[in-house]
């Protein structure tokens, strides 16, 4: 019967249990994948784009820059009125320039398919 050296044990041994490993964490991020890319995409721009203005989500890293209080992506989704769609043409069509007082949002340049994102994000704060 052929004898393993240890270090050969040891190595086959670290490798059974990096591969256990990787099967645990593959298995955890499986349970908190988001179930939805495009709202996961959502998240991932107002995280990154809209708040500088904007409280976009409880756990948001630092708070917006601007002094003065713009509404928060829950506020805006529990608005009555509030639609996806109305969401999406907003962030599509706002423009501002030097010319235009008092300030509005400025026209963020988004992608069709990412204004979609991020209106079905912000829906998906609404409160039942």
């Amino acid at each position: 019967m052929p004898r393993f050296k240890p270090a050969l044990a040891k190595a086959a041994t670290a490798a059974l249990m990096g591969l256990s490993w990787v099967a645990d964490i593959q298995g955890a991020h499986a349970d908190t994948a988001p179930a939805d890319p495009v709202l996961a995409r959502g998240e991932e721009i107002a995280r990154q784009v809209c708040s500088a203005c904007h409280v976009v989500a409880g756990d948001q890293e630092f708070p917006p820059l601007l002094h003065s209080r713009e509404p928060s992506f829950g506020e805006i989704a529990n608005r009555p009125n509030t639609t996806q769609e109305s969401i999406r043409t907003f962030i599509t069509t706002t423009h501002w320039d030097q010319k235009t007082i008092p300030m509005t949002m400025p026209d963020l340049g988004l992608r069709p398919n990412d204004a979609v994102a991020v209106s079905r994000y912000i829906m998906s704060l609404r409160k039942p």
